[in-house]
């Protein structure tokens, strides 16, 4: 039978506390969670009405906004927040990583379904919750950034109504959406992306071109 020392039965007493002290942690830290989740569904959902109106009428008829998929997109945000503060030692997450965590989850879970018996699958349709997981990334970043994505997408795009198909550019904002369509991005990726857009709006406010 192993015997212990007055000291080691001390630390062990100290070990079982702090155990115990983090297991109540992790219980109010998952009540805190659950909380944030219900307050950012509401404000999903608003934004959803809002872009939902905005798609045309074959869209609109088509999809649903499946809540169940939607906390759980919103819940996973949450939870890779809190695993960064933890990480980083940070109390709160930039702009730009509630951002690339919005579009990530979002992307991920697809809470944007097809109605059942939809005939018409358009383009617009495939691509719709990658257009909503950009809305309500853009929410979180600088109106200037946000503005400065919008002005080079409608710049490029009216330079294209000139061009031959093989001349065509991309826009920023159609190269985040290409890249969303058809690649894995990570969080860190899209973090980066929104950084740089960042500096190039803060070194070159004018002349800024992606």
């Amino acid at each position: 039978m192993n015997k212990f020392s007055v000291a080691e039965i001390e630390l062990n007493k100290r070990e079982e506390s702090l155990a115990e002290e983090k297991l109540l942690l992790r219980e109010k830290e998952n009540s805190i969670i659950h909380d944030k989740v219900v307050l950012r569904k509401e404000t999903v959902i608003k934004q959803y009405n809002s872009f939902i109106a905005t798609q045309n009428k074959n869209t609109q008829a088509s999809v649903y906004l499946n809540l169940v998929l939607l906390q759980s997109a919103i819940r996973s945000y949450y939870l890779d927040i809190h695993k960064y503060k933890d990480f980083s030692g940070s109390v709160w997450a930039n702009k730009n990583k509630q951002a690339a965590y919005t579009i990530k989850w979002l992307v991920r879970f697809r809470p944007i379904q097809i109605k059942e018996g939809t005939k018409y699958l358009s383009e617009e349709i495939f691509d719709v919750n990658l257009k909503f997981a950009l809305v309500c990334g853009f929410a979180f970043l600088d109106e200037k950034v946000v503005h400065l994505i919008k002005k080079n997408k409608k710049e490029v795009d009216f330079l294209n109504t000139t061009k031959k198909e093989g001349e065509k550019e991309d826009s920023f904002y159609d190269r985040l959406l290409y890249d969303l369509r058809y690649r894995d991005l990570s969080g860190k990726k899209l973090i980066l992306a929104f950084e740089a857009i960042e500096l190039a709006f803060k070194y070159s406010p004018v002349e800024t071109k992606f």
